[in-house]
């Protein structure tokens, strides 16, 4: 299930800019068109595995931007080694950095393939912009084996500054709109045990909603005892509270994300982070629970 959430407007020159250029219409049919072709990869039986390995469920956070250093350095210093005449060295860098570029582009695809409205638009020109790149790029790398020089060297420079436009538009993603962000990241709370249900309420293997502090949460019962996490999916906020059980696994009705209703631990991605838990006690009758200090 994809859920497109409403926004505000922003008054910010860049949402000026950034703006108009999200809601062009062929950005959409890009889209369409690329999940298209991924379409047969995406319904291989690994395809679930991959994913999770290039969300970097394994890793704790998003694999994406760790890779996305090593083209934007390796770029940068195969300029700055040009400019100063060390050409063989140059060149160097510069495979490097496109080999290291492919990586980005994989990960970044899985991260995008879970977007939707405004972001999968501004995602799409993200990556679009990132091939034109890496393909100068490749082409500078191409004109350095050639021994053609100056051509390298013009063809470097535009690279970088097409990929240092991908990645404004990628921090946008990342710091503006909370893509692959840890939605439970300011969650705390409450300071002290609180009463949220009735013992009797919350059943062997099923999940009960509740509310504290403002916010819901998730209570469940396993060999007679209740735990407690958050209810809120820490990929993009959406409401595990409406999501299936089974198994003692909860899936975010939004893009699939699964967390174990013990510990809040991702067992599937998008989600790369864990769902904070709550400490849990049973008092006169009453479920409390008391969450981490801010």
């Amino acid at each position: 299930m994809e859920t497109s959430q409403p926004w505000t407007m922003e008054s910010s020159w860049n949402a000026r800019v950034i703006g108009p250029i999200e809601e062009q219409a062929w950005l959409d049919q890009a889209a369409d068109y690329v999940m298209e072709l991924a379409k047969p990869l995406l319904e291989m039986p690994q395809a679930e595995r991959v994913m999770d390995f290039l969300h970097g469920r394994w890793l704790g956070h998003a694999l994406h931007p760790v890779l996305t250093d090593v083209p934007i350095g390796m770029w940068s210093g195969s300029l700055l080694l040009g400019l100063v005449g060390a050409h063989k060295s140059a060149g160097v860098l510069s495979a490097v950095g496109s080999a290291g570029a492919v990586g980005a582009t994989a990960t970044g695809f899985a991260d995008w393939s879970d977007t939707v409205g405004r972001d999968r638009r501004l995602g799409i020109l993200h990556g679009m912009l990132n091939v034109g790149g890496l393909t100068l790029q490749v082409l500078s790398l191409s004109a350095r084996l050639r021994r053609r020089k100056r051509s390298a060297m013009m063809l470097s420079m535009a690279g970088l500054s097409v990929s240092s436009a991908a990645a404004y538009l990628g921090g946008e993603l990342v710091f503006g709109r909370g893509v692959m962000v840890n939605h439970d990241a300011w969650v705390s709370g409450p300071e002290d045990w609180t009463p949220v249900a009735a013992e009797a309420e919350v059943t062997e293997g099923a999940m009960k909603p509740a509310e504290v502090a403002g916010r819901r949460i998730l209570l469940y019962r396993e060999r007679a005892r209740v735990h407690a996490i958050e209810g809120t999916c820490s990929h993009l906020g959406g409401p595990l509270y409406e999501g299936e059980v089974s198994k003692g696994v909860v899936t975010c009705p939004w893009h699939g994300s699964r967390f174990r209703l013990t510990d809040g631990a991702v067992c599937r991605g998008p989600a790369t982070f864990p769902v904070p838990r709550l400490e849990t006690r049973v008092r006169n009758g009453q479920v409390e629970v008391r969450g981490r200090q801010g």
